[in-house]
């Protein structure tokens, strides 16, 4: 099972769903685990199935509630353990779940930020907590994700003024999704609704999304316009 972590303080529930949806269209088995704090995910599921550990929705085994590797093992017993899963995304703002020798076990690994004060400084305390010294084979890469970008008088390297950089190799690549009202509509939407369409998201966020597929899963380009152009169809056809 390719395991890809991401860390942070901001919401990053609607985007792993998205991703998700795409890879169930490239017929890939999908968990996604929400080891936040904040459980935004339980925002976007049926409200019958909140308070349930790992439930099914929009072909994505999803796992909410869990801080701990052990409580996610218990979760997936029925379910036939990690091996039932091609990819598993976790979304985690502590280190409870992943930290230090455990990290390289995560094939990717993205850093997710935004403009907000207090969540960068938060971010730069989780940096230093995640022991980057203890993993094996440093130093680890990270891609960044900063969502949403704003034209703002901040350089953007203030944030990584924040971080320590003796332990980290940056991916070149940057996923930045700016902020775009039609996206904020759709996930308000989604929420609503219960579902993951895809259909209004701007060009936008639908290109970051892409080069996310194929940057974080190693799929071609072709491949991920059709994952795209599938779970829009099946969108359709409701």
């Amino acid at each position: 099972m390719k395991k890809v972590v991401f860390f942070g303080a901001p919401d990053k529930s609607h985007l792993l769903l998205v991703l998700g949806k795409l890879l169930t269209a490239m017929e890939r088995r999908v968990l996604i685990v929400d080891s936040t704090l904040a459980q935004s995910m339980q925002g976007y599921l049926p409200r019958a199935d909140f308070g349930c550990s790992l439930r099914e929705f929009e072909g994505i085994d999803v796992a909410t509630g869990l801080i701990t590797p052990a409580q996610l093992e218990r979760s997936l017993f029925q379910a036939g353990g990690e091996a039932a899963y091609d990819v598993m995304l976790l979304d985690t703002d502590h280190t409870e779940f992943v930290k230090g020798r455990e990290l390289p076990g995560y094939v990717k690994r993205i850093w997710c930020s935004n403009w907000s004060r207090l969540s960068m400084h938060k971010n730069a305390e989780l940096m230093q907590r995640l022991c980057l010294h203890e993993a094996e084979g440093q130093p680890l890469s990270f891609y960044k994700l900063i969502a949403p970008t704003l034209p703002i008088a901040i350089p953007e390297s203030y944030i990584d003024s924040l971080l320590p950089q003796q332990a980290v190799r940056w991916e070149d690549t940057v996923f930045r999704f700016p902020l775009d009202e039609r996206d904020m509509s759709v996930e308000l939407d989604n929420q609503h609704h219960g579902r993951i369409d895809i259909r209004r998201l701007s060009g936008a966020y639908r290109r970051n999304v892409l080069d996310m597929l194929q940057q974080l899963f190693d799929c071609d380009a072709k491949t991920a316009r059709r994952a795209w152009a599938r779970s829009r169809k099946r969108a359709r056809m409701r």
